[in-house]
């Protein structure tokens, strides 16, 4: 597959995870540009069929490089994506908007790998073994951090938590 198909088929997925983990725009746009521009170096080596595996994992270790190098491990705030309801009232927008800012200053209390496997299973919605592509890790690991992970996620909530 030509670079521009890559690009197109995979910048918004690429940009949206970098959003998730940066909470930066111009940052999240940044790093989609560099995590393509690598892709270019190693395209003749990545196997066809598994490039946007290697495009998470690429992105994710430039948002991890620009945490050590600014000695920033700090979650960034995601949106949660309620599923549209027939226009919910004033006071209903308000109460999601509120669960919605608890569950990110909680999920930015978690450690980053927690918070790796919950933004990849639980926000985009990877199967588990895409999320072993891109984490590197066994399908017993990923399992077994999403566990934990979530477990910490309701601790954090006070109790609140209830898996989607």
């Amino acid at each position: 597959m030509k670079l521009e198909e890559i690009f197109y088929l995979h910048n918004q997925a690429i940009f949206k995870y970098l959003y998730y983990l940066l909470n930066d725009e111009k940052l999240a746009e940044d790093f989609t540009q560099e995590t393509f521009i690598r892709y270019c170096n190693y395209q003749q080596v990545i196997k066809e069929g598994v490039e946007l595996a290697w495009l998470r994992r690429t992105a994710r270790n430039i948002a991890y490089d620009y945490y050590r190098r600014k000695k920033l491990i700090q979650f960034v705030p995601f949106l949660q994506q309620y599923e549209e309801q027939a226009s919910p009232t004033p006071h209903q927008w308000l109460m999601q908007q509120e669960d919605a800012k608890m569950l990110y200053l909680a999920i930015r209390k978690l450690k980053m790998t927690y918070r790796d496997v919950i933004i990849l299973r639980k926000i985009e919605g990877l199967s588990i073994e895409e999320t072993c592509h891109v984490l590197g890790w066994n399908e017993g690991k990923v399992k077994n951090t999403l566990k934990r992970a979530l477990i910490a996620l309701k601790k954090e909530l006070g109790g609140e938590f209830h898996e989607e």
